[in-house]
């Protein structure tokens, strides 16, 4: 049976052992949580990774956020979830990302996450109106084609908008992957660059500011 066949809908609140499950609702906001790291590829300056308090947030009262406005179109702050190793897993989020002045709008998550140069990446544009997964190797970021896609695109096409909640999940198992998006399956790829276990993480562009709540990284052994 392919990937396809499966049931396209998955509860995002089963999760077994091995699991970290974070809302972010008991930290101090101005700081960063526990077993969090705040990095970067290719950053002048050090992002800017907090809890912020936000009444419209999924899981009130708190998100993690990332807040600095400055930044290159090729500079991407990456907080790095450090509690979790795994080749294989379920990734999911609910992100928003801010409106803003700045042009790029782009947010997304990782998994495989070797060191800031090297992990996998599933985007999220407001300005590119798509939803994007990508290798990162050397800090090189390639997109990885959607099975059955239109050649030379990059991922689908996708309405969003600055100032909304959405859900996103991964499923991924060895060069598998499976993209989910607001609880429908989105598109499947394949990919065999990165095969050992990493960590996750969760990734802007240039400026963006973006808040994330009800990180859930399910390791599947």
């Amino acid at each position: 049976m392919t990937l396809s066949a499966l049931a396209v809908f998955i509860s995002f609140g089963l999760f077994g052992p091995g699991s970290g499950a974070v809302d972010f609702d008991n930290q101090k906001p101005g700081s960063l949580p526990p077993y969090w790291t705040s990095t970067a590829t290719r950053l002048a300056e050090p992002p800017h990774w907090v809890i912020r308090r936000d009444g419209t947030a999924p899981s009130r009262p708190n998100v993690l956020a990332q807040v600095s406005t400055t930044g290159g179109d090729s500079e991407f702050p990456l907080a790095v979830f450090d509690k979790v190793v795994c080749r294989d897993g379920d990734l999911s989020v609910k992100f928003r990302i801010q409106p803003g002045d700045h042009r790029i709008q782009t947010a997304g998550i990782v998994w495989r996450y070797q060191d800031p140069r090297n992990y996998y990446l599933l985007h999220f544009s407001v300005d590119e109106k798509n939803i994007g997964l990508f290798r990162v190797e050397n800090g090189q970021a390639r997109a990885v084609p959607v099975i059955g896609g239109r050649p030379g695109a990059v991922g689908v096409h996708h309405e969003l908008r600055a100032g909304q909640w959405y859900v996103a999940k991964v499923v991924f198992r060895g060069s598998r992957f499976r993209v989910l998006f607001g609880n429908r399956q989105l598109f499947e790829a394949e990919d065999d660059s990165i095969t050992g276990p990493g960590k996750t993480a969760l990734w802007t562009r240039a400026g963006t500011v973006a808040y994330f709540d009800d990180f859930r990284i399910d390791k599947k052994i």
